[in-house]
Formats: structure tokens, sequence, C-alpha cells
């Protein structure tokens, strides 16, 4: 009986034939900064990208802004990656969140620092950081072979042969760049995972990551939309408080925002059930403070409403979903004891949701899981289990924060494989 290598050549008459020092499969920000990586050292190197173009998913990222990394010395970028940070640390050492902006800065792209320590294209245009990294690609001779799904891969005496709906390459180093399975309609459908297991590597099980939350309480599809720009998330884990901070907004089944996104990072392994969540909607003041500022509203205007004198502090629809839950509806501010004054600040401070799922991984931003690190060297981004095959992006069981940390690791480790890989050769 034929072996599958046999049965995908006989099927595939016709098809181009190429050779190549080094094919990478997937053209997000890690294969793309992969291939430059590689090609700079005079290798040639060929992308195999099952899309008619390159970077699908980099368009999409920071909301098609493109949060490309964050400030900070590489020990504080790298801290934030937990309990990743071994793995990333040669990586993010060797192509730094001050080394990536460079990148960007000598091909005339400039950038600005947000007061949160995001980095963005001062365009605010995610489409400026693809253009820079496929006209660096046509510099470098990098051939890009778009449309080009791959079907298969397999080591040879001599490296790897890609077998791809349009292509057969042989290729001396193999760099697995396909990125995880979150937003799928981009291309990222897990074959890499595949491909990684073909040659024996184990695979975490993918699970969303930096997604929305779904919650029981179904009032907040009548806030969908709404956004508060600062709050504080907590809940306890094993008895151990762990909190978020950032912007947070309500969704059609529950809430989303990025401390809302950093905290299911926080979950995803152990959420089950019912995730009882408390979120301080103003975090920056104090309840003592709180409690005077609304004694003082109150007492100003006494034949105000309640939500009205609130609405000051937060949106009037939230105001009105909390003065509805305590039966303050039409109170007047005067009538306001200080009991029930008491009672408001605790419900600002500490409103309590009830989280029963994540989103689905679809629509989470990235994937937790993939290729297990224990079985790539870490200072080269090369498998342990086979020579010249390597692994970069989200493939790699590796994820970060919001705020440009997962887009560091990607053009992190892609520019530490396609180094690697051509090194390896030399």
């Amino acid at each position: 009986m034929p072996v599958l290598s046999e049965l995908v050549l006989s099927c595939t008459e016709g098809v181009e034939r190429m050779e190549t020092d080094i094919c990478i499969i997937g053209t997000g920000p890690a294969g793309m900064m992969a291939a430059c990586a590689a090609a700079a050292q005079t290798k040639t190197v060929s992308i195999l990208e099952s899309n008619t173009t390159a970077g699908r998913k980099l368009l999409l990222t920071g909301r098609g802004r493109c949060n490309l990394t964050h400030t900070g010395s590489p020990d504080e970028i790298i801290k934030a990656y937990k309990p990743f940070d071994r793995f990333v640390r040669h990586c993010i050492h060797e192509f730094s969140p001050r080394e990536l902006m460079e990148f960007v800065h000598r091909r005339d792209v400039k950038t600005v620092v947000e007061p949160s320590g995001c980095v963005f294209p001062k365009s605010q245009r995610s489409g400026d950081i693809k253009r820079i990294l496929v006209d660096e690609l046509k510099k470098l001779n990098v051939k890009m072979l778009y449309g080009s799904k791959v079907q298969s891969v397999k080591k040879d005496a001599d490296g790897f042969t890609i077998f791809s709906e349009r292509h057969n390459i042989s290729a001396k180093s193999l760099i697995i760049a396909t990125g995880g399975v979150s937003w799928p309609q981009t291309g990222s459908t897990g074959d890499g995972y595949k491909f990684a297991q073909s040659f024996g590597h184990k695979i975490i099980k993918p699970k969303a990551c930096l997604v929305p939350f779904v919650t029981a309480e179904t009032f907040c599809s009548s806030l969908a939309g709404i956004g508060i720009q600062n709050v504080v998330i907590s809940c306890k884990i094993a008895n151990k408080k762990v909190s978020s901070t950032g912007p947070m907004i309500f969704t059609q089944n529950g809430i989303g925002g990025p401390s809302v996104l950093d905290m299911s990072r926080t979950v995803a392994d152990i959420l089950s059930g019912n995730l009882k969540i408390s979120i301080d909607l103003l975090p920056d003041i104090k309840s003592e403070e709180l409690d005077k500022k609304l004694a003082d509203c109150f007492s100003r205007n006494p034949r105000q409403t309640v939500i009205s004198a609130i609405s000051q502090f937060l949106p009037k629809a939230v105001v009105h979903q909390i003065c509805l839950e305590n039966k303050l509806l039409e109170i007047q501010a005067g009538r306001i004891n200080k009991q029930t004054r008491k009672t408001i600040v605790g419900k600002l401070k500490n409103f309590e949701l009830s989280v029963i799922s994540t989103g689905p991984i679809e629509r989470a931003t990235v994937t937790r899981g993939g290729v297990d690190t224990i079985q790539i060297d870490p200072k080269t981004m090369q498998s342990k289990l086979h020579d010249r095959l390597f692994f970069a992006g989200e493939v790699i069981d590796v994820d970060g924060p919001c705020g440009g940390y997962n887009l560091q690791f990607a053009f992190s480790s892609g520019f530490l494989a396609g180094k690697s890989a051509a090194q390896l050769l030399e």
C-alpha cells in the first residue's frame, strides 16, 4: 500500500516544484518577520500562504490600529508573559520592543505611545505595518506564494518536502508560523497543530484566551455597547485574589474590553460553572471619598433624582441598572439617608456579576495552547525532536496580556526562528 507522501505526489501532477533554503508556512507577523531575518542572511526563502494576501489577522489587531508592542525594558515585558516568561526570555532579548520600533521607524512609519504603554503606528492603521513587512520581503527577494494551502509536510534525508495545492517545495529548513485557531476567518484554522503532530510534537489543547465573558445576568444585553473607561475586576481563585485593570464594555451576553480580556487569560484554565467577579466601577475614588462626594451632591441637589446625581460619575444607563436593582429609580437625592448612600457606594465599588463561560474560541483575540514549549528550544525556536524544524508565533503554547504583548512575541519568536534557521545552514 503506498505511503501518504506517495499518494500526495500522485495526486499533484502538474504542480510547480521548487527548491529553497528555508520554507515558511504562514504570512502572519511571525512568518513575515522570520522571512525577513532569514533572507537578510542571503538565504533563499519561500513563504506559503493559503490566503490571497499576507497578514489578514495582522490587519485586525488593535481594532485595525495594530498595537504592535508595549513600552518597558525587556525584563519588564518578559514578566508580563507569566507563566510563559522563562520560555520567551531569550527571544524578547534577541528582538526587543525597542528593536521592533527601530525596525518600523527605519521604514518611515512613526509610532505613538499611549498613557497605558501601548505602542501604535502614528497613522493608527495596521495596514502600514503590513505594508513595510511586505515591502521588505520584496526587497529581500522572498518568494511569496499566495493561495497555496499546505496539505502535508514530511521529513526527508536532506530536509523537508512541503506539499500544497499548487506547489511542492523541497526545503533545507522549515518554519511553521500558522497561528492558532482564533479568528479562523483570517486563515488561522489550526493546520500548524496537524503538521507539528505529524513530527511527533505534543499539542496543548487550544482554549479561548483574551476573550469576552458570558454572564448569568441578562441585563447586560440592555447595556450592550456602553463602555466604562477604567475599572478593576477581581475574583478569588484557589483563595487567592486576582485582578485586572482597564476599560470595560457591556456586550449582548456579558462583558468585554481590555480589563475583561486580561482577566480571561488568568481564568482560562480553571473556568467551570459560575465564577463570581467583583467590578470596582470607580477605582480612582476611594469609598470614603465617594461617600462624601455623593453626600455633597445629594445635599446640593435634593430634588434631583438619584440617577441624575450619580450619572456625573458613570454612564446613565449603568446607573439606571444599579438604581433599578436597589429600587431607587424615582427617588429624589434629598430623601437618601446615610445607610442607603453607603449601599449605593458599595454597589459602585463592588458591582458583582456571575461569569458562566468565556466567549467561543473563534472570537478570542489569541489562542492559549498549541505546540508544547517543552519540545522547543527557547534559544533558537528549533524543535527538540527534529533538526531544522522551527516554530514561531501563536502556533506555540504562549500567550501574553492585552497591550501589544502577543504581537511582540510573534515578531520576536519569528525573528529568532528565521535567524536561527539561516545560521544553521551556514
